[in-house]
Parts: C-alpha cells; sequence; structure tokens
C-alpha cells in the first residue's frame, strides 16, 4: 500500500465532518458505554473455506535451506507488489485525519462531502463481524475484484475476535483525535477515523467504520510517534464505504489482540518498532482488478506491511484474503529486524510471505515458525532473498504438501 506523509500542522484541516478532540485533564479518561470485561471463555468463530495449494514448475526448497545467490525459480513474482516497484514511491502528501491526498498521480481531490447528521441510539453486538452492515461503495469507485480463498482460523489461538457477543455500543458520529495519555475508549460505534496522538489509550469492545471520504483513509493511525503503548482488542475494524483508499492500521508502538480486520486495502501497515498482533483475525482485503491509485493497474492489497522497524511479533492469527502478500517486508522506509511470524494459519497472495531487502541489506532476525500454509497465487508459501537468513521450523500446509520457500534476489 502506499505511503502517508502528514505534515503535523495542518492535519486538522479536516472536510466539514463532525470531528471530537480528546484534550480532557487527566489520564484514565473512559468513552462510550459500561465497561465491558472480555470474557475468559471465547466462542468459535465463523469458519472460512480452505484454498488448495496451486502446482508450480518453480523450484521448492525445505525449511532452511537456501537456493545458490541469482537462483530464479520460474513462477515466482517480482519483488514488492509484484512490480518490483516500492508502494512509497509515490510519496503522496497529506494533510489531513483522512489522509487526503493533494499531490495524487490521479489528480487533485475535491473537498470531502460532510456527511448527513444521523441519530445516534445504542446497538448491540452479536459476536464476529456485529453490527457491521456494508454501506453501497460511492459511485465513484471501481468495483472490487474477487478474493483470494481463505483458510479457516485457528479453533485455539483465534477463537474469538471482534466486538464480544452482547455489548451494547453507543453510536458516535464523526472522528475521534486522542490526545490524552491513558484514554480508555470501551462500547462505541465510531462511524468515523480515530487517530492517536498519547500514550497508553485503550481501544476495546468497539466497532470502526469510518465515512464516506473522497481522500486516503485510515481506520485508526498511530503514527506520530507520541501513541506507544496502543492497546486494541476485541475491536472490528471494518469500512463502511468501501473504496481503493481505506486502509487499516497504520503505524508503529500498537498492540492488537483478538481485533477482526476485514474490507480495507491493507489490514495492518507498520512503519516503526514494538508491534504485536495476536489472536487477531484479517481477511477478505478489498481488490479492485482496476484500480486508480495504481494508475489502473491492480490494488496491492497486503494483510500486514513492514516497511521499517524492530521487535515485531505476529503470532496466533488468521490471515487471509490479501492479493499481493499476507505478510509483505519492504524496508521502503528503513531497515527491518527482529520480526517473529509463528502459530498463524495464513494464505493468499502472490507469495504469501514476500521478503525485500531493497538494497538496505539482509532482515536480520527473521523467524517463520509453525505456521500452518494454505494455497497462493503463485504457489509458494515464502519468498525471500537468499541473503537473508530466516529461521524457518515447524511450518506445514494444509493440504499436506511441501512449504514451498522461493529464493530470490530483491
Amino acid at each position: 500500500m502506499r505511503i502517508f506523509r502528514t505534515r503535523p500542522s495542518r492535519w486538522w484541516a479536516y472536510s466539514s465532518s463532525v470531528t471530537a478532540i480528546l484534550l480532557l485533564a487527566g489520564a484514565g479518561v473512559h468513552f462510550g458505554a459500561a465497561k465491558v470485561t472480555a470474557p475468559a471463555g471465547e466462542t468459535g468463530a465463523a469458519p472460512i473455506t480452505a484454498q488448495p495449494s496451486p502446482s508450480s514448475a518453480a523450484e521448492t526448497l525445505t525449511e532452511g535451506a537456501a537456493a545458490a545467490p541469482g537462483s530464479k525459480p520460474g513462477s515466482a513474482p517480482k519483488s514488492d507488489q509484484q512490480s518490483g516497484s516500492a508502494k512509497g514511491e509515490s510519496a503522496r502528501g497529506t494533510d489531513d485525519l483522512d489522509g487526503t491526498s493533494h499531490d495524487d498521480a490521479a489528480g487533485k481531490d475535491s473537498a470531502t462531502p460532510a456527511p448527513a447528521a444521523p441519530s445516534t441510539p445504542p446497538t448491540t453486538a452479536s459476536g464476529v463481524g456485529a453490527g457491521s452492515a456494508a454501506a453501497p461503495a460511492p459511485a465513484a469507485n471501481p468495483a472490487p475484484a474477487s478474493r483470494p480463498a481463505a483458510v479457516s482460523p485457528p479453533p485455539a489461538s483465534t477463537s474469538a475476535t471482534g466486538v464480544p457477543a452482547g455489548t451494547a455500543l453507543k453510536r458516535h458520529d464523526g472522528d475521534l483525535v486522542i490526545r490524552t495519555p491513558g484514554t480508555v475508549i470501551d462500547g462505541l460505534d465510531i462511524r468515523g477515523f480515530v487517530r492517536v496522538e498519547a500514550p497508553n489509550v485503550t481501544i476495546r469492545n468497539s466497532i470502526i467504520r469510518g465515512r464516506d471520504t473522497t481522500g486516503d483513509a485510515i481506520l485508526i493511525y498511530a503514527g506520530t510517534g507520541k501513541s506507544a503503548g496502543l492497546v486494541v482488542h476485541d475491536t472490528e475494524l471494518v469500512a463502511q464505504f468501501p473504496s481503493h483508499r481505506v486502509n487499516g492500521v497504520y503505524g508503529y508502538g500498537f498492540t492488537l489482540t483478538r481485533v477482526a480486520i476485514h474490507n480495507v486495502i491493507d489490514s495492518v501497515h507498520i512503519f516503526g518498532n514494538d508491534v504485536v498482533i495476536q489472536k487477531s483475525w484479517l481477511h477478505d482485503n478489498l481488490h479492485y482488478a482496476n484500480d486508480p491509485g495504481w494508475n489502473g493497474g491492480p490494488s496491492h492489497d497486503d494483510s500486514i506491511q513492514i516497511q521499517k522497524g524492530s521487535n515485531i511479533v505476529i503470532t496466533g492469527n488468521a490471515i487471509s484474503g490479501a492479493y499481493n502478500a499476507a505478510l509483505q517486508i519492504t524496508q521502503d522506509q528503513g531497515t527491518v529486524s527482529q520480526v517473529s511470524f509463528t502459530s498463524n494459519l495464513v494464505s493468499g497472495g502472490g507469495c504469501t510471505i514476500n521478503v525485500a531487502e531493497k538494497g538496505k541489506g539482509a532482515i536480520k532476525g527473521l523467524t517463520i515458525s509453525n505456521n500452518i500454509f494454505g494455497g497462493s497465487r503463485f504457489g509458494c508459501s515464502a519468498l525471500i532473498p537468499p541473503t537473508t537468513t530466516a529461521t524457518m521450523s515447524g511450518n506445514t500446509k494444509s493440504d499436506g504438501t511441501v512449504v514451498r520457500v522461493d529464493r530470490r534476489a530483491q
């Protein structure tokens, strides 16, 4: 997905939507319905269908084996985004909370129309995906293409994601900008975007849907350098206005636990240190065969993209539905190191894991272990440069075939 650069002096110049700025004094501020404690027992998530692994003539390596430098498997995709170009190379400038772009290759954006002022009755969650009635996409957006098939969530690690069933939600219309350390957002149905600019914020038992916009949109933005210790749990992120511009979580210094993210282009986009994604369900990415953001080419949607950062843990998740990659490491913004990808049920992408060094040297401390891989468009579970040493063990395929690891410099 594209890099969004934010000019702090102008981020607040939104379009004419309702915006709540949280400037309350002191820590531990609570917003929303009565606090709800996530139950210790978890109920089952909705199953999704397993995808068989396609056949391919490209080379197959056993875990830990390395091909000779310069080897070129026959059907492996090109590097990052399957095109050899970085998502960040467009250097899109952004001014607003929703990432409205003003130097887009496709032309200048028009102002975001003000949304209607709906009533705010409480809603009730009923489990995974609760309350997320999909609104139609704006007419100007292209129609999404069909998504890759998925694999079933692991029953032990991702048995419950999103808002716990029976949680009463209070509707909030407009964006939230959180500036008070220790703020707790609890039990909200948010029809806007969330931007975190304070440490130790908690978002729980909530749904974040975004709003209609003509600009780039991020459901949770935590990339200002001020939001260390952000915790999001038992929460759903789903775009109520699907478009080629909408994404899930952007930033660093956060932990996602039992979070369901779907109906967006990139589920999670990381460009810094200290990230944990655990027991979550990232699925059903938006994909457009003719994406205006890619000059009419296909969307480069990823479940997780890491552009720089260290100390990144991705464990016990169900990850599926991305066209480009389930895990994409690019080093577009800086070096990447100490990435642990373990105990996930994962599928999708050209190669499900796609690692590119981009001239910044080998990725150090990359561990890929105890994952169950489903299918991918090119039949490979991982594409890793021969100069990057990945510690791989205990990985299997859902259909019993060999875990295929392709090696090529990129």
